[in-house]
């Protein structure tokens, strides 16, 4: 059997969930990473495309066509390419008859690459006809595994995972199990179970016979909706986690698979997560799936009421600009101000390759953090002068606290070394309430006050 015949051979047949539409040629895809040695990381991609809207030409008894596909890697800072694979793959029929619904071939690349930043490109293209095509570009932050605690493979989405016997002529075959990708990350009509393989390394870091794990679907605004809980036992450094999840009863929306593994020494808790869509027409609509209009109806901001937009709004202006709140203070309804929050947060994502909104998780931790400690009997945390410097900076490298000098009312000086080559901010209790205000800053854009130190002064 050569090449093309394997190739062939690995052809994944699914019915679309659009068959109807008939949709443009189009590449679906998906990308996990996981540990390869000790330089490199093992990325895979996986890609689907509709083969019945190819362009098949009379070859003997049947119809043939064939296409082109491509993934290159590039380096983003120069533009350098690190690796590139190609494949011709021919398709065959017997007659048109079985062009009349969609059908999905799903394909993998495997790659061993350096921790960098990269921007990869895929391609493909109909060799009977240069008008079918379509290529994609994706911007991809690989990184070693930690080698000092338990680490998360990326999560691989699948239609089926079985265990065979070694393959190596299998494409999808890893680890004793022939895993066949699921590049559309589309479950529900057609696809009732999720399958999903991942790998858990360095479990034996702890001397511990057991650790925990926990598999979680939850819908666009958070909610569980099912999960999976098993205690195992710890063989190997390493291991494979693989398990199913009927999605069937679920309604239409965007959903959240989270896989966690807890230690059992120290009860530390380490995840991987991706987000998945459910297409189920028979029951009623839960969000409004891969819509990017309508996204905000997905999030959620969907259930939030115009009070606790208000107060979400508020929390968040120490890093708003003057025309954003300028606009939001516009909005009379409801539904503008949950467009304007979703976005204001959309644009500060600087990673939309991960469910979560990494800036805005960490923001909010810290006025969390900020009622927690600076909370006076005037104001909540959030609002002081301290609570906005540390919203804003984050953890002081160093804080002075002078509570005690017999000639001068209590006051902080905090220090951060990496801004601007080192600022201070100087807070002082002027009313001896514990309530402590800015009174000078060496940063440039805060208050600045030479003889800060007047204001400090005992009667």
């Amino acid at each position: 059997m050569n090449v093309y015949q394997k190739l062939l051979a690995a052809l994944v047949i699914s019915v679309s969930l659009f068959a109807q539409q008939r949709p443009d040629f189009k590449i679906q895809y998906d990308i996990s990473k996981f540990r390869g040695d000790s330089q490199h990381v093992y990325i895979e991609f996986y890609y689907a495309f509709d083969v019945s809207l190819l362009k098949y030409v009379p070859k003997g008894p049947d119809l043939q066509s064939e296409v082109i596909s491509s993934v290159t890697f590039k380096r983003s800072v120069d533009d350098s390419i690190v690796a590139r694979q190609a494949w011709r793959i021919p398709f065959s029929v017997t007659d048109t008859t079985m062009l009349q619904n969609s059908r999905s071939y799903t394909d993998v690349f495997g790659f061993y690459l350096k921790p960098d930043i990269y921007r990869a490109y895929i391609i493909v293209k109909d060799v009977n006809n240069e008008e079918v095509k379509d290529s994609i570009s994706v911007l991809v932050d690989i990184k070693l595994f930690a080698e000092e605690t338990i680490a998360l493979s990326d999560i691989e989405l699948s239609v089926s995972i079985n265990q065979i016997e070694r393959d190596s002529t299998n494409r999808f075959y890893k680890n004793t199990f022939e895993v066949k990708p699921n590049p559309s990350r589309m479950f529900g009509l057609q696809q009732p179970a999720l399958f999903y393989y991942l790998e858990a390394y360095n479990l034996r870091k702890n001397q511990a016979d057991y650790y925990y794990t926990k598999a979680i679907i939850s819908n666009a605004i958070g909610k569980e909706v099912i999960n999976h809980e098993k205690k195992k036992r710890r063989v190997n450094d390493s291991n494979v986690e693989v398990g199913m999840m009927k999605v069937n009863s679920l309604r239409t929306g965007v959903y959240t698979f989270n896989y966690i593994v807890t230690d059992s020494v120290d009860n530390r808790q380490y995840s991987s997560v991706k987000k998945f869509f459910v297409y189920n027409p028979s029951l009623p609509n839960d969000t409004v799936v891969n819509s990017a209009s309508n996204s905000v109806d997905a999030s959620e901001y969907a259930t939030m009421s115009e009070q606790e937009i208000d107060k979400e709004f508020e929390q968040s202006r120490y890093i708003a600009t003057k025309g954003e709140i300028d606009r939001y203070k516009k909005y009379s309804t409801i539904e503008a101000k949950r467009k304007a929050l979703f976005e204001f947060w959309s644009n500060r994502d600087e990673d939309r390759s991960t469910p979560q909104n990494e800036q805005k998780q960490e923001y909010f931790k810290r006025v969390a953090y900020a009622n927690n400690q600076y909370k006076t009997g005037f104001r909540e945390g959030w609002k002081t002068d301290r609570g906005r410097v540390y919203i804003v900076y984050g953890t002081p490298d160093d804080i002075e606290r002078h509570a005690n000098e017999l000639d001068k009312k209590p006051y902080e000086v905090w220090s951060y070394n990496s801004i601007q080559g080192g600022v201070q901010f100087i807070f002082g209790d002027r009313t001896g309430f514990s309530d402590y205000i800015l009174l000078h800053s060496t940063h440039r854009s805060e208050l600045h006050d030479e003889n800060w130190q007047r204001q400090l002064q005992a009667n």
